[in-house]
């Protein structure tokens, strides 16, 4: 018999097939993202600022990379819009997820991103040649549910390599969980630091410093429902839970 899930679609042998990619997932590290079906949601889609990041995203010769993509639904989301896949990358440490996401939209052979597994923190961008074509010349970095899985430390490690791929006028997309009092926690993979709008900003004022670089940044605070996240989602997180989303543009 056809029931409604938690998002008021039909589940039909099509639809099953998404929850045989999520069954699959979970195991590859237990990310709540996979769980709570976060790769279904709107994501940058819902941004205010999508527009305006289509349009970047159509420039010419636009260089793309989403960091720790996961099943690729971000680049996906960009494609369908129009924006042309040949140049395209993608970097996640569990190349399974990748290949999951070609079951999900069925889309083997026509998205054509690069794909790099790798540790972003411990890959050597500067001589690593599945970085070259990015190093100093990537247009648009997405990172969705991404920086928020490192520590204080390991957040500004990442901004810095993102920083490193980056040139005047590179914009930097995405969301993350945050809370209203920022605070480290210890997950299964590691620790992480949830921040709330002002120990992001404050985190960035400390990059901006090091790389000796200027960023625009629109950081709002959100209900994790503004995401399409319902209240049973929500139930086994703190009480003062929310999103960041945030839209930043180098200057210099």
């Amino acid at each position: 018999m056809e029931r409604p899930d938690r998002r008021g679609i039909e589940i039909t042998p099509a639809s099953n097939f998404s929850s045989l990619q999520r069954e699959q997932a979970w195991p590859l590290g237990e990310f709540p993202c996979i769980g709570l079906w976060m790769f279904l949601l709107p994501g940058i889609a819902a941004f205010p600022q999508f527009p305006q990041i289509l349009e970047f995203a159509r420039r010419p010769e636009s260089r793309i990379v989403d960091l720790g993509c996961g099943l690729g639904q971000d680049l996906r989301l960009l494609a369908a819009h129009g924006i042309p896949t040949e140049r395209m990358w993608a970097l996640d440490l569990e190349p399974h997820l990748w290949r999951l996401g070609f079951e999900l939209f069925r889309d083997e052979g026509r998205l054509q991103a690069s794909f790099i597994h790798a540790n972003f923190l411990e890959a050597d961008v500067n001589d690593d040649d599945r970085f070259a074509p990015l190093m100093g010349q990537t247009d648009l970095v997405l990172a969705s549910q991404f920086l928020h899985l490192f520590d204080w430390d390991g957040q500004i490690a990442a901004n810095q390599r993102i920083v490193a791929l980056s040139k005047p006028g590179t914009m930097l997309v995405g969301f993350q969980q945050g809370r209203k009092q920022a605070r480290a926690y210890i997950r299964p993979w590691g620790m992480m630091y949830y921040h709330n709008r002002d120990s992001f900003l404050r985190m960035w004022e400390t990059i901006q410093q090091q790389t000796n670089t200027r960023w625009t940044i629109d950081v709002s605070a959100v209900a994790l429902q503004q995401w399409g996240m319902q209240d049973e989602d929500l139930e086994w997180m703190p009480e003062d839970r929310m999103g960041l989303n945030f839209v930043m543009t180098r200057e210099t």
